[in-house]
């Protein structure tokens, strides 16, 4: 786990991640610029409720994401049940077919 000093929202603090320098700097920088749209736009809007805003808005994008994920999952295990009944099916007609190979070789 690293050290990092960053700025967000002109508040300085030092963080601890297992990711490296840059993705910290890049959520740093993302995080920074949605707290400063949020002030642009709204004026009265302070620092605290911007981040604030900010962290419901990611964080009912990740819940979002995590729903499309399941979604996703669900489909894939409904892709691979099909495509191993279709294998199995598959060997079984080659099996039908072979003997029916043989005999007309015969």
């Amino acid at each position: 786990m690293e050290k990092y000093d960053i700025e967000i929202a002109d508040v300085a603090m030092t963080v601890r991640s297992d990711e490296n320098e840059d993705f910290v700097g890049y959520v740093v920088a993302e995080i920074d610029n949605m707290i400063k749209q949020i002030t642009a736009k709204n004026p009265r809007c302070s620092k605290l409720e911007a981040a604030i805003l900010c962290a419901l808005d990611y964080c009912s994008e990740k819940v979002k994401l995590q729903k499309k994920v399941k979604n996703l999952e669900a489909q894939v295990a409904l892709y691979t049940a099909n495509v191993n009944r279709l294998k199995a099916e598959n060997a079984e007609l080659r099996e039908k077919l072979d003997p029916a190979k043989e005999e007309k070789e015969q």
